[in-house]
This record gives C-alpha cells, sequence and structure tokens, in this order.
C-alpha cells in the first residue's frame, strides 16, 4: 500500500494503539491552541505530527500490518 509512509508506519509498529490515540488528542490540543491564538506556524507544526499519529492509527487497521505483524 503506498499510501503509508514510512514514519506512519514505523509510528504505527512502535507504540500502541492507545499510545497513539494519547498522542493524537495532545496534538489535537496543540492544534486548538494554535488556532487560539494565531500562531500559523505552530498550527502546520502541530497539524503534521496531527495528521502522522492519524494516519499511523488508520495503517494499524490494514490487511497489510496485520500480516507483518505476524
Amino acid at each position: 500500500m503506498g499510501f503509508f509512509t514510512l514514519r506512519h508506519k514505523k509510528l504505527a509498529k512502535k507504540y500502541s494503539l492507545s499510545e497513539l490515540k494519547d498522542g493524537y488528542r495532545y496534538s489535537e490540543n496543540e492544534l486548538k491552541e494554535a488556532a487560539e491564538n494565531g500562531d500559523i506556524k505552530a498550527f502546520k507544526r502541530a497539524m503534521k505530527v496531527h495528521g502522522n499519529f492519524e494516519y499511523a492509527m488508520l495503517y494499524k487497521n490494514t490487511p497489510e500490518y496485520n500480516k507483518r505483524r505476524k
């Protein structure tokens, strides 16, 4: 599957689903703070982190991940 990058795959392998969810929630809070402050650089940085956690969680649900895990 060419949709997921190596970074997403490594995050999925390294962290459990609950740890990924915690990181996702933390990055969501960072996004809210950056939006409230109007800091575009912080917002972009938080958005990258947020997206990486989101795609890592999605990758954990793919057949490719489950096949490699065995």
